[in-house]
């Protein structure tokens, strides 16, 4: 799926797509690939590998993505987050119509994959409160399966922070 842009929109949210050049938005797409592909952490060293990223400085283009606060990076050079997609383990798993599946950061992270990879997903996920299971399915944008039928979501207005990641 290299090459594909994810659209990341939602009406009035201000989507970390859009917050992109078209560059950083192809690099982005191609660490989120990279992390799903991989089922883990990847490097700069991982995305110089990708086809359409041979001809850019692919470090001066991740020191965007971390300025701009679309990626983590640890200290041993490892992009551990590309929001939505963890490339470490978390309680929001997603499963994409495509079939791969992979890690989100959080539950309203998990929900939003469906925007991003503009596919149908079903995420198997537990209340961070009780840790009581959650499974839900979104087809054609809408939550068409979810287990158990009283789960909630509560949601933080992002556009309040810069560190979306911190509020989550």
């Amino acid at each position: 799926m290299q090459g594909t842009t994810y659209s990341d929109s939602l009406g009035d949210i201000q989507s970390i797509a859009s917050r992109l050049t078209a560059v950083e938005q192809l690099v982005r797409d191609s660490v989120m690939e990279q992390i799903i592909a991989k089922g883990g952490p990847v490097t700069a060293f991982d995305l110089k590998q990708v086809a359409t990223l041979h001809s850019l400085d692919v470090e001066e283009q991740l020191a965007a993505l971390i300025k701009k606060r679309t990626i983590v990076v640890s200290t041993a050079g490892f992009i551990t987050f590309s929001y939505p997609v963890s490339a470490l383990p978390t309680h929001h798993r997603v499963t994409l119509a495509d079939g791969r599946s992979f890690h989100a950061m959080c539950a309203v992270d998990a929900l939003g994959t469906a925007f991003t990879f503009n596919q149908n997903i079903m995420v198997d996920s537990q209340c961070s409160r009780c840790r009581q299971p959650v499974h839900l399915a979104i087809c054609d944008q809408q939550i068409m399966v979810l287990q158990p039928a009283e789960t909630r979501v509560l949601h933080v207005d992002l556009s309040l922070y810069d560190n979306w990641s911190g509020n989550c």
